[in-house]
């Protein structure tokens, strides 16, 4: 058995790992290596649209692989059409549609007669998980659990920064008509396929090709995480995944190790905080939100990831024991619908933004129909955001009732909260998100502090670290960083150390974690005879 590691190694997420045995080989996960990526682009340079897979490969963001990804993605459908076209500057011989860097998927299953990999093993919904699936074939099938499919589609549904892991959309050659500007000119349309979606429940086995895999319910801080146990006849390999045992669900390292059972192999484990020693409960979350409220006066402001439900239902406990309602975005609502989650009391209002035409019309939401209300609009005719959410308007009439989730894209709604100074008198804000760690979300929340300021929205900052090698604390350069409340969704050392010495495998292997040599250190604490293998990205490793 042969296990590669092409993400996850030296960085948070991008988890890319292929697992091989006689012939059958999987993926498990198969993520953005956001960290990578963001050495690239930013908000404002992207790869290009309609060559994304070629760019990505080029400067190793996604590995070079033959015979996974498919061949739209390289070659768009029709192409040859343009050989007969009257516009001769149409394309070059140096074109990546005509030079993919790989053998696509259809050209490896036709030479090698059966694909080259059998399946995809997803922990969970985030995209440092999800983010690159869509670039793989369509006939790959896709193993997760029933939340996770709904996850990923309802993701999809609502965000620009999609996966396309189950929804994949393709572009395709057409041409432009005559009455257009410019006649008979090429374009691209789009298609889009479908991935199967094998559903799997806790401690549920499947057998693919050779290896047998099984599912086991965890705990993260998005729900439906799993790890997955994959056995071969004489090797047994745990894939933790993210996870942790201090969130709100009762998941202990005890019993956690009790599902895994018998004797592993090859642990592949996460260690995103293999380097804190600190462990806080989601009921701590909950008593710091609901102190926080009740020592405010007005409008109190919230700010954590949609994706993150155990998160939401903190703090609507925190509101429950404030008597306030708690007002959260239409893309947290769209999400709790499809999870059957969606509340039917008037403890929990939808907001309606202001935009477009900030005419509060129909025809602003067009574009994001999840802001209008649910679809189908069959199932709810009466339940949606436009007619039943609340207005900014109706907030400012009584601040002292609500509890407002405010997120980094929503913050042009403070200027419909504020009075004719340009104040929101009295309130507060509450992160209860994780701590930056790019470059990136440092500058975000710069640019969140001085939001809060300029509309005198009160807030608490935390201790700032220092930069590597920086021992000035007054340097400009240092970034703000505000006060916490939140538990991770990452289990700290302490946590990983109980973990590794119950399941004692005989090899450890340390992926999504910029601190993997602290593993070894850890081991010889436990004393235990357990050998950990460092990966190094992209190179085999014979277990």
């Amino acid at each position: 058995m042969n296990l590669t590691v092409y993400g996850g190694v030296h960085e948070i997420g991008g988890n890319k790992i292929l697992l091989e045995h006689n012939g059958t080989r999987l993926f498990l996960d198969f993520g953005t290596s956001m960290g990578y990526e963001s050495d690239f682009f930013s908000d404002f340079l992207q790869p290009r649209v309609n060559t994304a897979l070629y760019d990505r490969i080029t400067i190793g963001a996604l590995p070079k692989i033959n015979g996974i990804y498919r061949k739209n993605a390289f070659i768009p459908p029709g192409i040859e059409l343009l050989e007969s076209s009257n516009y001769p500057r149409l394309i070059t011989q140096s074109s990546p549609y005509l030079h993919p860097p790989v053998i696509p998927y259809e050209d490896y299953k036709q030479d090698h007669k059966q694909p080259y990999v059998h399946g995809i093993l997803l922990t969970h919904a985030h995209l440092d998980h999800t983010g690159a699936i869509g670039y793989l074939h369509q006939s790959i099938p896709l193993y997760c659990s029933a939340i996770t499919e709904k996850l990923v589609r309802a993701i999809d549904d609502v965000t620009v920064f999609t996966s396309e892991a189950l929804t994949i959309r393709s572009k395709h050659v057409t041409f432009y008509k005559d009455t257009a500007a410019f006649p008979k000119s090429p374009t691209l349309r789009t298609e889009s396929f479908q991935r199967p979606c094998i559903n799997m429940k806790d401690m549920e086995s499947k057998n693919i090709g050779d290896l047998r895999i099984t599912l086991i319910e965890q705990d993260h801080s998005i729900p439906g995480a799993s790890s997955y146990i994959v056995e071969s006849e004489n090797k047994r390999i745990l894939y933790t995944g993210d996870i942790r045992f201090h969130g709100a669900h009762p998941l202990t390292i005890k019993d956690y190790s009790k599902k895994v059972g018998g004797h592993i192999d090859v642990m592949i484990c996460e260690g995103t905080r293999i380097d804190s020693d600190v462990i806080v409960p989601e009921d701590h979350v909950l008593k710091k939100i609901t102190d926080d409220i009740l020592a405010s006066k007005g409008l109190v402001f919230v700010d954590f990831s949609w994706k993150d439900t155990t998160r939401y239902e903190t703090i609507r406990t925190a509101c429950q024991k404030t008597n306030r309602v708690f007002v959260i975005n239409a893309r947290l609502a769209y999400l709790l619908y499809k999870l059957d989650m969606y509340p039917t009391d008037d403890e929990v209002k939808v907001f309606l933004k202001r935009k477009g035409s900030c005419l509060y019309s129909p025809g602003d939401y067009s574009t994001t129909k999840h802001e209008l209300g649910f679809t189908p609009k069959e199932k709810h005719p009466d339940n949606t955001h436009y007619l039943n959410g609340i207005l900014a308007d109706d907030i400012k009439k009584e601040p002292d009732r609500y509890v407002m989730m405010l997120s980094y894209f929503d913050l042009n709604q403070l200027f419909d909260l504020s009075d004719d100074s340009g104040k929101i008198r009295d309130s507060r804000f509450i992160k209860a998100q994780c701590a930056p760690f790019s470059d990136e979300m440092e500058l975000d929340e710069d640019r969140f502090i001085h939001w809060l300021e300029t509309f005198g929205i009160s807030y608490a900052l935390d201790e700032t670290p220092l930069p590597d090698n920086c021992f000035n604390p007054y340097c400009e350069k240092i970034h703000l960083r505000l006060q916490r409340a939140h538990v991770s969704g990452h289990a700290s050392q302490p946590e990983l150390k109980e973990l590794i010495s119950r399941i004692h495998p005989d090899i450890l292997i340390p992926v999504h974690t910029l601190r993997p040599e602290l593993f070894s250190s850890i081991i010889k604490e436990i004393g235990e005879d357990i050998k950990v293998i460092e990966p190094m990205k992209g190179k085999r490793i014979s277990i």
